[in-house]
């Protein structure tokens, strides 16, 4: 027992942190409903109609809604989904930590010292991270029924725990995944591993829903079995055996981890890639384009570089490919033309195509930056840090330092990904405006640098807990841009979100007094952080 509540004073701020956000989520999408779908009978009938006329078109990213003329479906459809999402995130950060983080801490090693077992170090963690789904999908099942019972109606309280129930099965499950995989490959490229293998599983299942190619394979995703349960709206399904298929996964890939933990040495994958042999050399490199520092960090993170544009530049030309297969079929409903006239101005598939990639690739460039941030952190809890600045060099100087790697590699991804884009839609027959489209593509570099700025100042302050708290910065600021118009939030607060900032670059253009807003949250990130790392004692 104390072994387990060791585990989960660890995982205290993932806990605490996606509770929060589980909560928060689904608390807004509930204030979301009834400020836009009223509060009679006849309104959300209206109100549901027209989700799910749009929402089936959108089939690839979420799947299709129930009864989203009330709140519950509604919430299921835009708060919960998103909640799994998280939950996601939060697994593939806990089950890597424990090789990424704790090896190279030796805090795996001082366990084993003391007479534990692997397999008993592993199992605390496991249960631990239940124990925190457990509580986590309970809050965000308590947001949704805090809002609810405000306004006077009923909840399914059965609907509800089946609800909680699914979302913490599906995140045990993404959990017990992404552990398999930090046995298999190695520490460092754990995360990116456990990443990769769950967004290529979300995407079976989510893209199935539009290519029939995909129907036999979408049965190996979770994604599939979580997203076959509909309990929380009135006259909702809920099938048990969804939930035994996630739990029967998590064994299977815990059972497969725990014996890759036992066989694998610390510090190594259970698969190692042999290298290209070649004499080790202990001299400092003698040419001039290894002396700045800029250069070294991007080539020590080129193989994690490489995956992220690859990645991307994959997605981009995926949504370019969903494009007209999304907007073909609205253009049918004459019932919808009237709003297409008011939001679109000029060729509609060059404004759906920026609002559907480039929605989705800031994601992609928050969670890169994100990756950064994490870095960043492990470099001041390794030691890491403390060498760099015994060399000796200015604080202020790795500051800086750290956000110009980000802008390289933001920018690489930005360039690589635009010109993928680029191709597909010439291949689809999308006509785009180039300078649009590279003005959009490199916009996306600032977008990521105010996550970078942001993740700085608490790297420098809480650098324990940077990760986490970057990751509620990034999803508060997401959910502003979501809600915050529909709640009535002022303008200023509405400006405090890179997502909001980002606009619709591809469609008409890029905004100057955004982009400038973006700029100057930058650089008070980074003076922040700058003053706020001349104060701390490094590692503390």
């Amino acid at each position: 027992m104390s072994a387990i509540l060791f585990a989960l004073r660890l995982g205290r701020w993932g806990i605490l942190g996606f509770a929060a956000l589980g909560f928060v989520s689904t608390f807004t999408q509930a204030l979301a409903f009834y400020a836009l779908a009223g509060h009679s009978a006849a309104e959300q009938a209206a109100f549901g109609n027209v989700i799910s006329t749009l929402a089936a078109q959108f089939s690839a990213i979420l799947p299709p809604p129930f009864r989203p003329d009330t709140a519950a479906g509604y919430v299921e459809w835009r708060g919960f989904h998103a909640v799994s999402l998280l939950f996601t995130v939060w697994a593939v950060a806990s089950a890597t930590a424990m090789s990424r983080v704790d090896e190279e801490h030796g805090v795996i090693e001082a366990a084993l010292a003391t007479g534990t077992s692997r397999i008993e170090l592993l199992g605390t963690r496991v249960a631990a991270f239940a124990g925190g789904a457990v509580v986590a999908s309970a809050a965000a099942g308590a947001g949704f029924f805090v809002v609810v019972a405000s306004h006077h109606d009923t909840p399914s309280w059965t609907g509800l725990l089946e609800e909680s129930l699914l979302l913490a099965a599906l995140a045990i499950c993404c959990y017990a995944i992404a552990l398999l995989m930090a046995q298999v490959s190695s520490p460092r490229s754990a995360t990116s591993a456990a990443a990769a293998v769950l967004l290529v599983l979300f995407l079976v299942d989510s893209l199935s829903r539009t290519f029939d190619w995909l129907l036999t394979a979408r049965w190996i995703s979770p994604f599939r079995y979580y997203d076959l349960n509909q309990p929380l709206p009135p006259g909702g399904t809920f099938q048990p055996l969804s939930v035994l298929v996630l739990l029967a996964t998590a064994v299977i890939a815990l059972t497969a981890a725990g014996a890759a933990f036992a066989l694998r040495d610390l510090g190594s994958g259970l698969i190692r890639i042999p290298g290209v042999t070649h004499v080790s050399r202990y001299d400092a490199a003698s040419g001039p384009w290894w002396r700045p520092p800029v250069v070294r960090d991007v080539y020590d993170r080129r193989v994690g570089l490489l995956a992220w544009t690859v990645g991307a530049s994959a997605l981009g030309v995926v949504f370019t490919w969903l494009t007209k297969t999304i907007i073909q079929p609205l253009l049918d409903i004459p019932q919808l033309l009237p709003y297409f006239a008011l939001v679109v101005h000029g060729n509609i598939y060059p404004s759906f195509l920026g609002f559907i990639w480039f929605s989705f690739a800031q994601l992609v460039f928050a969670a890169f930056a994100i990756t950064q941030v994490s870095r960043w952190a492990t470099e001041d809890a390794d030691g890491r840090l403390g060498a760099t600045l015994s060399q000796p060099r200015s604080r202020a100087s790795v500051v800086l330092e750290r956000i110009a790697t980000l802008t390289v590699g933001a920018g690489v991804m930005a360039v690589v990904s635009g010109l993928a884009v680029q191709y597909a839609s010439t291949s689809q027959g999308i006509d785009l405006d180039h300078q649009r489209l590279i003005a959009a593509s490199l916009l996306l570099v600032p977008f990521a640098l105010v996550f970078g700025a942001a993740g700085a100042v608490l790297t420098s302050w809480r650098p324990r807990a940077a990760v986490f708290l970057l990751g509620a910065v990034t999803f508060a600021s997401y959910l502003d841009t979501e809600v915050g118009k529909i709640l009535g939030w002022p303008l200023w607060v509405q400006d405090l979100s890179a997502f909001r900032l980002f606009g619709t670059p591809l469609a008409s253009g890029v905004d100057q007094r955004d982009l400038a807003i973006m700029v100057l949250l930058v650089l008070a990130g980074l003076g922040s952080s700058i003053l706020l790392m001349q104060r701390r004692d490094v590692g503390a």
